[in-house]
């Protein structure tokens, strides 16, 4: 698939909400209302995942080396990063600050062997609640689960077949999560609950690349769902309903990068478009996995006494240290998939309306 430009831009836009739910800095800026619901970016991720792996997958099934060259990339991706940032929590700190040890290993974070296997989400009993950037690698894990096993079921089914798995797991993710909240299962976190998300990506991506895909068709049904799931999210969790949440965040995430891609609207292109939502969006991996760390050194320091001087200390500190990280030691490892390259073979039109829609 080509690079499309908006798509970064609607991870910049995921991570930023992201940004904004993990810190309580920006109460004096009057973002609280943004704040408390900034966590529903991660479901935009999971949907964007879910369609650009997907497609990858479809484009590459017939390819040789199918499964190792998809590991391998994905592996060169998420793992120097995510592999440094345990290095730096599970050994240096506690090195460097032994004080801080008893929290890092404490029982909110344990077993500390189940993020190394990215099993943090089912066997730490609360895995947002973790120290420090641990609390947010739960959705690391999910993606990661959902890598090891979703590339067998794209090279083993038809598409047919795949359409049909997709909207089963849409359709039925709602009444899972409802009998596991009422068992006192942790919905937020579990992979079997936030699957509904992924699939709905994979759907968009099989949808896009039928042979009858018209992208003008879908334009004012994706306005709609958008402008409708939107707000009502937000309705239904102030009543504390994530069960039926979930997935009315997931139609407003998979309609906003169905607009992303196909709406004509210059006013969306322009936001797309934006030079620094573009880069927030490249840089997005650190900026989420790495933004914990000038928060607590905000708390040492004691600067989150005086929000309206943190925040854009702390925000400029995490767009350094993502910047330095995207630079110095994802780029370094991204060169590498030179080594993995495979030929795409398209069996629809999907290359030359993606390559329209960038």
């Amino acid at each position: 698939m080509k690079k499309i430009t908006q798509l970064d831009a609607v991870r910049g836009l995921a991570v930023l909400l992201v940004l904004l739910h993990n810190t309580n800095l920006y109460r004096p800026w009057h973002l609280g209302f943004i704040s408390d619901n900034g966590w529903m970016g991660v479901d935009l991720f999971f949907a964007l995942s879910g369609f650009l792996i997907t497609g990858i997958l479809l484009d590459t099934k017939q390819s040789v080396g199918y499964l190792k060259n998809f590991y391998a990339r994905r592996c060169l991706r998420i793992w120097p990063l995510y592999f440094s940032a345990l290095l730096f929590m599970f050994v240096i700190v506690p090195v460097l600050r032994p004080s801080e040890a008893a929290a890092i290993f404490s029982s909110r974070s344990s077993p500390w062997w189940a993020y190394p296997v990215f099993l943090q989400n089912f066997l730490v009993s609360i895995p947002t609640m973790a120290t420090g950037l641990l609390g947010v690698t739960w959705s690391l894990a999910v993606e990661e689960q959902f890598y090891l096993c979703w590339p067998l079921v794209v090279r083993f089914c038809t598409e047919s077949q795949l359409r049909k798995v997709t909207l089963a797991v849409i359709c039925l993710s709602p009444a899972l999560r409802l009998y596991l909240s009422q068992h006192g299962v942790n919905i937020y976190s579990n992979t079997f609950c936030r699957l509904d998300g992924l699939m709905a990506g994979a759907l968009l991506a099989l949808v896009v690349r039928s042979a009858s895909f018209s992208p003008s068709k879908f334009i004012s049904l994706a306005w709609i769902v958008f402008l409708v799931s939107a707000p009502l999210a937000l309705v239904i969790e102030a009543f504390d309903a994530r069960w039926i949440g979930f997935s009315v965040i997931v139609a407003a995430s998979i309609s906003f990068i169905y607009l992303a891609l196909f709406s004509t609207q210059r006013w969306l292109r322009a936001i797309l478009t934006n030079p620094l939502l573009v880069y927030t969006g490249t840089i997005s991996y650190g900026i989420y996995l790495l933004e914990k760390i000038p928060l607590d050194a905000a708390k040492t320091f004691h600067l989150d006494r005086h929000p309206l001087l943190a925040l854009p200390i702390t925000t400029a500190a995490t767009y350094a240290i993502a910047a330095l990280s995207w630079k110095f030691l994802e780029q370094p490892f991204l060169r590498l998939k030179r080594y993995f390259e495979v030929k795409t073979v398209h069996t629809a039109p999907a290359g030359e309306q993606l390559a329209n829609a960038a």
